[in-house]
């Protein structure tokens, strides 16, 4: 997890056009469009809200949710005990899920209230994936085991213990009949009864699904894979980064792929082509968290 806190913004302008920085501190490492750094001193996941208002940062002990792009304070949600780990948010944008030590809660962002905890089942609960219908949450929890989780009568579904170690990745995709998680031992792919379909050898940190739920990328030790989630079968291995890839991101028009990596970059690629486009910056620091915004124009790096 990340400690040092640096949240770093990039105005994508087209394809791949840096837009000059709108605001904030320049850094000698940052390329032109770089806009502010936020020093949060501890810092675990982000995520944007769907309709690319509200950005949110689990860091120590709490969430912190800003207006988005101008990154602006607009509240602190402490948590009852615990660092938040993983965060996301609810497809009509109105709820918060937050991971921690041993629970997910579920915020309602008009009220600041906390409207329920599902609590006495998990570890540490490092990756949290809506299904789109906002109906369910799947849960990557520490010890191993994925639990999709029922939110309206609050009941899990079903759960599953097929890693070996944490699991620090998943995903649903955009259709709700996939689910994927990633773990230090293999990547999975699910049906939406639990069931596997294919699994995926090697380290698998993150997980993402292409927009249109055909692929799925790993970060899969210091490569980028691309998995056919009809077949099963490796489309691409992309190889730049020289440390491990903590997480992968599809663009929401599917026509590029994020990576953040150990070794303090984040970089784009051709997810059709399998060729790298472009090392985005550089952080002092491993990049834990790496977010496409909804209208694809903002990307926003947490490390």
């Amino acid at each position: 997890m990340g400690r040092k806190g640096a949240l770093v913004a990039l105005l994508l302008a087209g394809a791949l056009v840096l837009c000059p920085a709108a605001q904030g501190e320049s850094h000698p490492n940052f390329p032109p469009g770089a806009v502010a750094t936020l020093d949060l001193g501890w810092l675990s996941e982000l995520a944007i809200s769907p309709d690319g208002e509200l950005l949110a940062i689990a860091a120590l002990g709490k969430v912190e949710v800003f207006s988005f792009p101008d990154v602006e304070p607009m509240v602190t949600l402490d948590l009852p005990g615990g660092n938040a780990f993983s965060v996301a948010f609810s497809p009509d944008g109105e709820n918060l899920a937050v991971g921690t030590f041993s629970a997910v809660h579920i915020w309602e962002l008009s009220s600041q209230e906390i409207s329920f905890s599902l609590t006495g089942r998990f570890g540490n609960v490092f990756a949290l994936a809506y299904s789109p219908d906002g109906r369910y949450l799947f849960v990557g929890e520490g010890n191993g085991s994925v639990m999709l989780w029922n939110l309206v009568t609050q009941e899990v579904v079903w759960e599953r213990n097929e890693h070996a170690w944490g699991v620090r990745g998943v995903g649903v995709s955009p259709d709700g009949e996939l689910y994927a998680s990633g773990g230090m031992d293999q990547g999975v792919l699910w049906d939406a009864a639990g069931n596997i379909l294919y699994t995926f050898p090697g380290r698998a940190w993150s997980t993402a699904f292409s927009p249109d739920g055909a692929f799925l990328a790993l970060g899969a030790g210091k490569i980028v894979e691309i998995w056919d989630t009809a077949v099963g079968l490796l489309f691409h291995s992309m190889w730049k980064h020289t440390g491990c890839v903590w997480w992968v991101e599809f663009s929401p028009n599917g026509e590029l792929l994020a990576s953040a990596s150990l070794d303090h970059t984040v970089r784009l690629w051709d997810p059709e082509a399998g060729e790298p486009l472009v090392e985005l910056l550089y952080h002092e620091d491993s990049v834990e968290c790496v977010r496409f915004s909804p209208d694809g124009r903002w990307l926003v790096s947490g490390a």
